[in-house]
């Protein structure tokens, strides 16, 4: 059996993951935004800070995934993850402005569904580049990335008939089709033991790897909560604009990681998220120098090609520096500092959204942190392929 044959089915299970535990769990939100508020179930400042809770849930999952794979095997917990994403979006089918006390149950329901999130990412994908040879890295790294882009596109592109349904069935057919993945994917995953504890610190060039790349989360926050909206209020071009705007950054997330995929698998790991953060930068910086659709959409594909595109290039960077299993504790280090400078930023947005509802000063920031982030990555001096 050829090395891309036998890297084919835990890729299609890392796929899946990423596809439920990002893609629906997390990005399917902000298409469904617009058409919340619209409706009366959350105000734009509330409805920001469901988005919030749902960055604190996956910085929850994220801190507990390795401590709880360090007590079982990694393979029951994905399979866990999957399910209680599934289940998380079904509890979003009840309308909370209906219900006693509907915003808090609807928060839960966000920070379980997040949660869910950081499990599956934390040890999904180290999971699967551990089964595949160092040639095949790239490509697979960032055919599982693209989960999360097929699944962004696949939303921004149904969602919109969804919606003229009625908010409960678009959120039930987002949780069906992760129940649908989830049972696809249960036989796929590679055999994966419970890890063992380890207890030496990251070398210097791994912490700035994990230090740059949280950084890299101030940066994608604004176009991950807010880019809908702004075509939608923003610009004044309707909720099925916004809907649009958010399918093409779902087109951008599916290219992105296998693009970079490819060019790393070519230039090393290093090279290819050095230029990947620097045009990452201008891209999200775009709407706030000009506030025009065609220029948000350009804007919406790049950053949506960065957002999942970036973290295969981290991983696989980590592998180059540290080998496979030592990979695997700073990828669950880089994704909990990743989700905490995201979970911080988004409750900031969402805190100056609401009192001052400007966007561009938004889009200045996340390209300040995406610009600083490249800064500090590129510092880690270049290593041998593993």
């Amino acid at each position: 059996m050829s090395a891309r044959a036998a890297a084919l089915a835990p890729g299609l299970a890392g796929w899946a993951v990423m596809f439920t535990g990002l893609g629906l769990a997390r990005f399917a939100f902000t298409p469904l935004l617009p058409a919340m508020i619209e409706a009366g179930w959350f105000t734009p400042g509330g409805g920001a800070a469901q988005g919030a809770a749902n960055l604190a849930g996956y910085l929850l999952g994220a801190a507990l995934a390795f401590p709880l794979a360090r007590r079982m095997p990694v393979t029951p917990l994905l399979r866990g993850g999957m399910a209680l994403a599934a289940a998380s979006l079904a509890a979003c089918m009840l309308p909370p402005d209906r219900l006693v006390a509907g915003h808090l149950l609807f928060g839960i329901a966000r920070l379980l569904s997040g949660a869910a999130g950081g499990v599956l990412v934390v040890l999904g994908p180290p999971a699967v580049l551990a089964a595949v040879v160092a040639e095949q890295r790239g490509r697979i790294g960032g055919m599982v990335f693209a989960g999360v882009g097929f699944a962004i596109a696949g939303a921004g592109t149904v969602l919109p008939w969804l919606i003229a349904i009625g908010l409960p069935v678009a959120w039930g057919s987002l949780a069906a089709a992760a129940l649908l993945l989830t049972l696809l994917s249960w036989p796929l995953y590679p055999p994966t033991p419970a890890l063992a504890a380890r207890t030496e610190a990251a070398s210097p060039d791994l912490a700035r790897l994990i230090a740059g790349y949280a950084c890299n989360a101030l940066g994608v926050v604004p176009h991950m909560l807010l880019l809908s909206d702004f075509v939608a209020r923003g610009l004044g071009a309707g909720v099925t604009a916004g809907a649009f705007a958010f399918a093409v950054y779902g087109v951008g997330a599916i290219c992105g990681p296998l693009a970079g995929g490819a060019v790393a698998d070519r230039l090393g790991f290093r090279r290819t998220l050095r230029g990947a953060v620097m045009i990452q930068a201008v891209a999200i910086l775009l709407p706030a120098l000009f506030p025009d659709l065609a220029v948000t959409v350009v804007s919406g594909i790049v950053v949506g090609a960065s957002t999942p595109g970036v973290p295969p290039l981290v991983l696989g960077r980590a592998v180059e520096l540290a080998g496979p299993q030592r990979a695997r504790r700073a990828w669950a280090a880089a994704t909990i500092a990743y989700a905490a400078c995201q979970g911080a930023a988004a409750w900031g947005i969402a805190a100056a959204f609401a009192a001052t509802g400007l966007y561009a000063p938004l889009f200045i920031a996340g390209s300040l942190g995406a610009a600083l982030s490249a800064l500090i990555m590129d510092r880690a001096r270049p290593s041998p392929r593993r």
